[in-house]
């Protein structure tokens, strides 16, 4: 198994253990689903109405085994982190893999202006486990007419970890 770790906080975000596929370049887009959690293990979840349990409860399978925590943010507050994360991204990638940078910034431009900003009030963002300022927001939101909702994360921003 895979684990994506944030490359500036080190949280685990996801695995490969979802379905997945590359979207645009520049983020990996996780197909998530309602799971049903007792005691620690996990069942699909397929009653509408929720648990029946009151030791059982709902949740998200991405967010809940990879410890993601829900935050928020008004659209003029997240333009400046996202401009702000976009450089650090891409001063890693200067390090890391130069050639990288170029496409980087070209996908994520194009990413942030044409998708990400015009659903804005669509989109739920997380970050991971230790909410360290400066780590990547992770967002969710639906694809139309899904029932589950999906996740991207910046494809340069992690690092897969392999177990």
């Amino acid at each position: 198994m895979i684990i994506y770790k944030d490359i500036f906080t080190g949280d685990e975000l996801c695995s490969d253990s979802y379905t997945q596929e590359i979207v645009d370049d520049i983020v990996i887009q996780v197909q998530t689903k309602a799971v049903t959690k007792s005691e620690g293990d996990y069942v699909p979840s397929n009653d509408e109405d929720g648990p029946l349990d009151a030791n059982v409860e709902t949740v998200n399978n991405v967010v809940d085994a990879h410890s993601l925590v829900e935050t928020g943010f008004k659209k003029k507050e997240f333009i400046t982190f996202i401009k702000d994360y976009m450089k650090r991204v891409a001063l890693h990638l200067k390090e890391k893999n130069p050639e990288r940078v170029a496409p980087f910034k070209k996908a994520a431009s194009q990413f942030v202006s044409k998708k990400l900003l015009p659903m804005f009030k669509e989109l739920q963002f997380f970050t991971g486990e230790s909410m360290e300022e400066g780590g990547m927001i992770v967002m969710m939101f639906y694809k139309e007419g899904a029932t589950h909702p999906c996740i991207w994360l910046w494809k340069d921003g992690i690092e897969e970890v392999k177990y």
